[in-house]
């Protein structure tokens, strides 16, 4: 029988004890060059030429690295194995499968999935994640006011009190004083802490929400903000200075904090930094030994990676004077107590395409990615036009204005399904109000939408489909995948109606081959085992008791269909079973075995009779039958298909394998 698999972007053919199956050979007369327009096979006026051969034949293989132990006759054999293919595909189209409304959906609904994510990068996450990588090397110092809001009474009046703070600014006061007596950022009167008097520091992209990280990078050095909101409050911000954003690096530390009992925590590091730098002794050894940080001391020290614009002021300056990796530092002050520190590696920053799939994954759900699928949409809708028809639309929903809330069009739903009247349209698209109810009912947050936000999420999501279908039609490898499905689903369809199961329903089929293999068709010499499986041990114990108190297999049995955490059956034993089986092999009759863990359950094995080799009857031989039986029909189906087609191949025209270029990065 054979039997096939897709690769995405690739035809692979894995064809399975196939035989040429009596069809037509015929070599070619003359010496023909092997190039790779040479004329391989032919049907009905069709050409498999080289190139084609050796594309297909690469890719049955996974590709270049597969073929590497293959040898011509290997070639030559799959050269058969190709025809057959292409007959199956044609016989289905000959045959109508490809109008059948299940396959068009089957491959509408691929193409969907396969196109999709390629529109939503190239039009969605790329933008987004370039912004937040190119921003992100620069790092930007940075001080704020934020005046929080709570309640929609308190929005008013944050806003005239932020107002009134921009208008303060105007005047020239300082932006620290009025952060100090203002800000509702707590750190803003909290001294020596990043935040202190507004003082942010220096910050990268993706610290921060996305609309203060854009005026933040859209500020020139000495300039303040206007009034801005994010879902914290009120902002302004100012712009000290910009500079390139130093890379990620792992940093190790020793930290005292001194007190009555210890000796003064910075003559204590200076010693201990002598001996380290000596080589007397290791940073790790002397962080486990004397830091007073427990988190980190457990791990020689070891803070992980650490962004340098992140760290305190001194701890900061510090740092960018380890310029080598093994550097220790003097020692360094913070209000955290005294440090010493240690480089222990530095990162390097990351091409674009490396870094991206972790900047998709970090940017996707955002709003800044929201609100970028939502440019792209109406960058489609306005290439492609857009038309909506609110008289129809109000009219069939008997809705006053736009600005009604849509959820009532839900009830209607069954009602307008049946109307095929258009109510909107997209370039060459029309819509129904059917399938705008259906979009509303599949919509997070539809029950609050009104009509108005409806019909825009609704043109918005058909512009994607729009922009996904295009992308399929024009884009060559995706084009070239989505017929490969195509023509496995076709494929599948043909097998299944005319081998599988024709040869099914061939009862006297199936008796003629079961009688001339009959001898084929045996058990081996088995042990029937009564087999308890649960998720725990515990639950089998009850079990164990009850057979080591002389209970009867048929009554455990019973009793374990009757719990729902405990699965029972018959397994039939022998030599080529799993290794948890073994020791049933090696018990008595009537003996038990476990319970035994296997993978995530545990089994408890009853051993009843060792059952002797014999024969299998038709009806316990059919699945083996049937198998066989199917690879018989499908010969006769190929060689009818031969005829059929009028299909000869080439052999000899195949010298050498195909020669293919490494592929790679």
């Amino acid at each position: 029988m054979a039997a096939f698999r897709l690769v995405p972007g690739l035809l692979l053919l894995a064809v399975l004890g196939v035989a040429s199956g009596g069809a037509q050979q015929a070599v070619s007369p003359g010496s023909q060059p092997s190039t790779r327009d040479t004329v391989v096979a032919r049907y009905n006026g069709t050409m498999i030429t080289l190139a084609e051969l050796d594309s297909a034949f690469v890719a049955s293989a996974g590709g270049p690295a597969g073929i590497a132990d293959s040898s011509l006759r290997d070639y030559r054999a799959f050269l058969d194995k190709y025809v057959n293919y292409r007959l199956k595909v044609r016989a289905a189209r000959d045959a109508g499968l490809d109008t059948l409304q299940s396959i068009k959906r089957d491959v509408h609904t691929y193409r969907r999935k396969l196109a999709r994510p390629e529109v939503l990068r190239t039009g969605v996450y790329e933008p987004v994640a370039r912004t937040l990588y190119e921003r992100r090397n620069r790092a930007v110092d940075v001080s704020h006011i934020l005046i929080r809001t709570s309640s929609a009474q308190d929005t008013a009046a944050a806003y005239r009190t932020i107002q009134q703070i921009a208008d303060s600014l105007e005047q020239g006061i300082s932006f620290g004083d009025l952060a100090y007596r203002n800000s509702e950022d707590p750190s803003a009167r909290e001294q020596d802490s990043q935040g202190y008097r507004g003082r942010l520091g220096y910050l990268r992209a993706g610290q921060i929400v996305e609309p203060f990280e854009r005026r933040m990078y859209a500020l020139p050095p000495g300039e303040v903000s206007d009034v801005f909101r994010t879902k914290y409050g009120y902002h302004i911000l100012k712009v000290h200075d910009r500079r390139a954003a130093q890379p990620p690096l792992q940093l190790s530390h020793i930290l005292r904090r001194g007190g009555k009992n210890s000796p003064r925590p910075q003559q204590f590091l200076d010693s201990l930094r002598a001996r380290i730098i000596s080589g007397g002794l290791s940073f790790s050894l002397a962080a486990e030994q004397h830091s007073q940080d427990p988190r980190s001391a457990a791990k020689g020290g070891a803070l992980g990676t650490v962004n340098p614009q992140g760290l305190p002021p001194g701890l900061r300056s510090a740092v960018a004077r380890l310029d080598t990796v093994g550097t220790v530092s003097e020692v360094v002050r913070s209000r955290f107590g005294y440090h010493l520190l240690k480089l222990t590696g530095r990162q390097t920053r990351q091409s674009f395409e490396a870094a991206y799939p972790r900047l998709k994954e970090e940017v996707s759900g955002e709003p800044r990615a929201e609100r970028q699928k939502t440019a792209f949409a109406r960058e489609v809708r306005a290439i492609e036009g857009t038309t909506v028809d609110t008289t129809r639309l109000l009219r069939a929903t008997s809705m006053r204005s736009v600005d009604s809330l849509a959820h009532p069009l839900l009830s209607r739903a069954d009602r307008l399904s049946s109307s095929p009247r258009a109510i909107a349209s997209l370039g060459d698209s029309t819509y129904t109000l059917s399938q705008m109810a259906r979009h509303l009912m599949q919509t997070d947050g539809g029950a609050r939408m009104t009509l108005a936000q409806l019909i825009e999420s609704f043109l918005d999501e058909k512009a994607l489909q729009y922009a996904v279908m295009r992308r399929a039609q024009q884009d060559s490898s995706l084009a070239q995948e989505i017929r490969t499905y195509r023509e496995g689903t076709l494929l599948f369809r043909y097998m299944q109606d005319s081998v599988w199961t024709a040869a099914a329903r061939d009862t006297a089929g199936l008796r003629t081959t079961y009688r001339r293999n009959k001898s084929q068709y045996r058990f081996p010499k088995r042990i029937r085992t009564l087999v308890l499986r649960a998720p725990a041990d515990s639950l089998l114990q009850p079990y164990k008791r009850a057979h080591e108190a002389g209970r009867s297999p048929v009554a455990i049995m019973q009793a374990a269909a009757r719990d729902s955490l405990v699965a029972a059956d018959t397994a039939f034993v022998t030599d080529k079973s799993p290794d948890v089986y073994r020791p049933v092999r090696e018990a008595k009759d009537q003996h038990s075995v476990g319970p035994t863990a296997q993978d995530n359950q545990w089994l408890f094995m009853i051993r009843d009779t060792q059952l002797q080799a014999r024969l299998k009857r038709f009806e316990e031989a059919q699945s083996s039958v049937l198998q066989d039986y199917q690879e018989v029909y499908e010969r006769r189906v190929i060689r009818r298909l031969r005829d059929r087609y009028d299909a000869a191949t080439y052999p000899s025209r195949l010298r050498r394998l195909p020669s293919v270029a490494p592929t790679g990065p």
